[in-house]
């Protein structure tokens, strides 16, 4: 359980329900592999890895997993910004991500190990930003740090449908979409645990996460240009000798 961060399973449960029944009124959500989830241990931190095509994937992922609490990492300046749904991001754990020019990276990173070591169950999106031109569709490096450091293991997720269902910008989501999550095997990475300062480590780890959400995703959502080349850079990584 996580110590760090307490709710009740009823005042979690009633969120979920709210929101639950609000979103259903305008997509149906199809989940393939939550069962993998069931192979890790209780009381195990790990993080839900998934690509990020609309502000609804949080959603998507807190809704559909069933079984544990999963708590967001998002930008402090988007998820705050209204001071319901700020608060909503309180009780639920959010943890904010502070704007860069704040400094508040290594923070993040922090209060993330910190999280998963007392057992929490963290969703996050690896290649950032919703935009096309801002992402980084080979992966940030934060989400392999924090699982290395913490020692928890990384759950590769695919979300297809989303930015129709919400498009980046529009300000109300489009009725009668469908939406589904495929959810991988956690990845464990026993022989790299505590070398989150290695960088060539810290990359090959990124490399094998990202290949596995581009797996689960089925490159959904990512250019022609750029599934060839992140293909062939994904089929010829080789595991840093140590």
């Amino acid at each position: 359980m996580d110590k760090t961060y307490e709710i009740s399973d009823w005042s979690y449960n009633a969120i979920k329900g709210i929101f639950r029944g609000i979103l259903r009124l305008t997509y149906s959500v199809t989940s393939y592999g939550l069962d993998n989830l069931d192979v890790i241990k209780t009381n195990e931190g790990f993080l839900l890895a998934a690509n990020h095509g609309s502000i609804v994937d949080a959603f998507v992922m807190g809704l559909e997993v069933k079984k544990q609490k999963i708590r967001f990492v998002g930008r402090q300046r988007t998820l705050w910004s209204n001071p319901v749904f700020g608060k909503i991001n309180d009780v639920v754990g959010t943890i904010p991500v502070p704007e860069r020019k704040e400094g508040g990276k290594f923070a993040v990173i922090e209060a993330s190990v910190d999280a998963l070591r007392n057992g929490a169950s963290i969703g996050i999106f690896p290649e950032g930003a919703i935009l096309r031109r801002r992402k980084r569709f080979d992966g940030k490096t934060g989400t392999v740090r924090i699982a290395l450091e913490a020692g928890a293991p990384i759950v590769p997720v695919g979300i297809l449908g989303t930015e129709g269902l919400w498009p980046y910008g529009a300000k109300m989501p489009r009725l009668g979409r469908n939406v589904q999550m495929y959810v991988g095997e956690p990845l464990y990475f026993d022989d790299y645990y505590g070398m989150h300062e290695n960088h060539e480590v810290v990359r090959y780890v990124t490399d094998v996460m990202m290949r596995e959400i581009r797996k689960q995703s089925g490159w959904h959502d990512v250019p022609d240009d750029k599934i060839i080349e992140l293909y062939n850079h994904y089929k010829n990584i080789k595991a840093p000798v140590i």
